[in-house]
C-alpha cells in the first residue's frame, strides 16, 4: 500500500504544540475530565432535580464538542474546529440561562419550541460577557457565517501558501497560529464555565482528583 501524503499528527509532533493558549486548553481539559468523572458517577447515585437533569443532558454535549475541537486543532483542521465554536457557545450559554431562569427549566425538559428559547445574542453574552457593541457584532457575524455557506466565512478558511499567495484551505492549515489561538481561547473559556457550573449544580468534587 502506498504511504499517505497527508500527515497524521500525534501529541508529540502536532503543528501548534506549545502555544500558550493551547497549553491552557489542555490543562483545562485535564481538570474538567477529572471533575466530571467524579460528578458523573454521583448523578447515578441520587435523584436529580429538574436543573440537574438539564445539566447532565447539556454539559456532556459541550464537553464532547470541546474535545472534538482539540482533536481538530491537533490535526490542523482549523476551519472545522471553528465551525464548532457556535454550538459550544450555545450549550454553555444555555445551561447558564437555565440556572438563572428557573421558570425556563420546565420548558426545557418538556421540549420547548425554538421560538421561545433565548436568542443566540443572549447566550453569547452569558459566555463572553457584554463587551462593546462592536466586539459583540463582530463575534456574532463570524460565528453565524462560519456555520453557513456564506462568502464571509471564507476569511476563516483562508491560508497563506508557501509562495505567499492566499488560498482557501481544503484540508490541514499548518501555518495559522492565530486561528489555533482563537479556537483554543474560546474552547477553554467554555469548558472552564461548564466545569464551574457542574460544580455549582452537582456539588464540589473531593479534593483528591485523578
Amino acid at each position: 500500500m502506498p504511504s499517505s501524503t497527508v500527515p497524521i499528527f500525534t501529541p508529540d509532533n502536532e503543528p501548534y504544540l506549545g502555544r500558550p493558549l493551547l497549553v491552557l486548553f489542555d490543562r483545562t481539559i485535564t481538570k474538567s475530565m477529572a471533575v466530571h468523572r467524579q460528578l458523573g458517577a454521583r448523578t447515578f447515585a441520587t435523584d436529580l432535580t429538574a436543573i440537574q437533569i438539564a445539566a447532565v443532558e447539556i454539559i456532556p454535549q459541550g464537553i464532547s464538542i470541546a474535545l472534538s475541537m482539540r482533536e481538530l486543532i491537533r490535526q490542523a483542521y482549523l476551519f472545522s474546529a471553528g465551525i464548532l465554536m457556535r454550538p459550544l457557545i450555545e450549550r454553555t450559554g444555555m445551561i447558564y440561562h437555565l440556572k438563572d431562569n428557573p421558570a425556563a427549566i420546565d420548558a426545557w425538559n418538556n421540549g420547548w419550541s425554538r421560538k421561545s428559547q433565548p436568542t443566540f445574542d443572549s447566550l453569547l453574552d452569558l459566555v463572553m460577557g457584554q463587551g462593546s457593541e462592536e466586539e459583540r457584532q463582530a463575534a456574532r457575524t463570524v460565528l453565524h457565517k462560519l456555520v453557513h455557506s456564506d462568502p464571509r466565512s471564507a476569511g476563516f478558511n483562508a491560508t497563506v501558501r508557501s509562495d505567499g499567495l492566499l488560498a482557501s484551505a481544503a484540508g490541514k492549515e499548518l501555518n495559522e497560529p492565530m486561528k489555533a489561538d482563537t479556537v483554543s481561547a474560546l474552547a477553554t473559556n467554555c469548558l472552564d464555565k461548564l466545569t464551574n457550573i457542574s460544580i455549582t449544580l452537582l456539588g464540589a468534587p473531593s479534593e483528591h482528583l485523578h
